[in-house]
């Protein structure tokens, strides 16, 4: 990124909270509130915590990380969707397969930096 003013700014907030870290996102379920490479800060947190509307990082069953949103509740876990997906993901998010939660997202648009969350 021009300036390297997102990366830098998405490692000082992982800096302070402990056990955060920052992806880049790629791809397009996630669009329009992430562009493909926005950095993302994740920070695990416990599974009993989640809410609905929360952007989470799991792992699927191939073993891939994939960042999509927390549609609701249900008796195995909770059902996620990418923003611009047309249907639900195949696999439910639970304590065993959840890295963490977005906390705050940063990416350069005409190489002006736009913290999205």
């Amino acid at each position: 990124m021009p300036g390297g003013n997102a990366s830098r700014m998405a490692r000082q907030l992982a800096a302070a909270h402990p056990g955060a870290f920052v992806v880049r996102g790629w791809g397009r379920s996630m669009q329009p509130l992430y562009p493909s490479g926005t950095l993302l800060v994740v920070r695990p947190m416990p599974f009993a915590t989640l809410q609905r509307g929360m952007t989470v990082m799991f792992r699927n069953r191939s073993n891939h990380s994939v960042t999509h949103v927390l549609v609701a509740r249900t008796p195995n876990g909770w059902r996620t969707a990418g923003l611009n997906n047309r249907r639900d993901d195949y696999v439910c998010v639970n304590a065993g397969n959840i890295t963490g939660v977005v906390i705050a997202a940063f990416t350069e648009v005409e190489n002006r930096l736009v913290a999205l969350r």
